[in-house]
């Protein structure tokens, strides 16, 4: 009796401690859940934002992403397939949005200035906003701008295209899943060109640099 009264406290102990186990998993990835939830409504807050208003704050959004995305990072195991999926998909985006901003950083472009350029290669400041059936449009305008414009232009001036240009790139690759096979081969064609043509014309500055030289 006391073999078998050991045996039952051994299993009640055993199914105790395996119910206790399932149910902390099914927390645990309840939690993982709704911390991906909250990601997921912050990008979708992020993205409706103007660009300006996102460059304006950019200090204050790779803060948040931090905090929003350290929990994620160290559960992902804890994810279904499709959400470890989306997360990644997330975290691309983010990272596009990071090579952006940082690059503007870097080149030091005035945030005024840079709107006018947005304004006038592409008809509008808002370009995170843009639609599919329009995005192509947008690089037609902007690559008829700097086919138009390009041989007046300075270093600088190349500077401030060629961040327009990544930024309709990041759009792009946003709306990649919602863009037709004609748009997406036109759109391509048109990035090789603009690089084509800044290759130009950095050819063209080297050759002007080694004739000075010679001289």
């Amino acid at each position: 009796m006391k073999l078998k009264g050991l045996r039952s406290l051994v299993l009640a102990f055993v199914l105790t401690a395996v119910t206790l186990s399932v149910q902390g998993q099914s927390q645990s990835k309840s939690q993982v859940e709704q911390s991906l939830k909250e990601f997921r409504t912050w990008m979708q807050q992020k993205s409706s934002q103007a660009d300006s208003t996102i460059r304006r704050e950019w200090p204050t959004v790779k803060e948040e992403y931090k905090e929003l995305t350290y929990s994620l990072d160290q559960n992902t195991k804890s994810m279904t397939e499709s959400s470890r999926s989306e997360y990644a998909a997330m975290k691309q985006r983010y990272k596009e949005w990071e090579e952006r901003n940082e690059t503007r950083k870097a080149v030091d472009l005035d945030g005024q200035e840079l709107e006018r350029w947005e304004r006038t290669m592409t008809g509008t400041t808002h370009i995170g906003r843009i639609k599919p059936a329009l995005l192509r449009d947008a690089f037609a305008r902007a690559l008829d701008y700097t086919r138009e414009e390009r041989r007046n232009w300075s270093l600088r001036d190349w500077d401030y295209a060629e961040f327009v240009l990544g930024e309709l790139q990041t759009r792009k690759s946003e709306l990649l899943d919602k863009l037709n096979n004609g748009d997406k081969i036109k759109i391509a064609a048109l990035q090789v060109e603009f690089v084509t043509l800044k290759k130009s014309r950095e050819a063209k500055d080297a050759y002007q640099e080694m004739r000075e030289e010679k001289r």
